[in-house]
């Protein structure tokens, strides 16, 4: 489902979309402001992921528990 709304923009921010599209980055005004909610969505999901990943260091919990036992494998020389 989709949903029309109505922004105001200042010319900088119209120019900014333009450019978006002038260098095919963007097939549209409506593509390249999709593509900047989609910028925020993932720098939301990357926030958050964030804060659980402190909050685990915080109580000494493993992060990756499925890897826990690659850091007793042998490792061989490097030089």
């Amino acid at each position: 489902m989709s949903k029309q709304i109505a922004i105001r923009l200042n010319d900088d921010e119209v120019d900014a979309l333009d450019m978006e599209v002038k260098t095919g980055r963007a097939a549209s005004r409506s593509d390249a402001v999709r593509r900047g909610i989609s910028y925020i969505t993932r720098a939301q999901r990357y926030r958050a992921e964030e804060a659980t990943l402190i909050e685990l260091a915080r109580r000494g919990e493993s992060v990756y528990p499925d890897l826990d036992g690659m850091r007793d494998l042998p490792r061989l020389p490097l030089d």
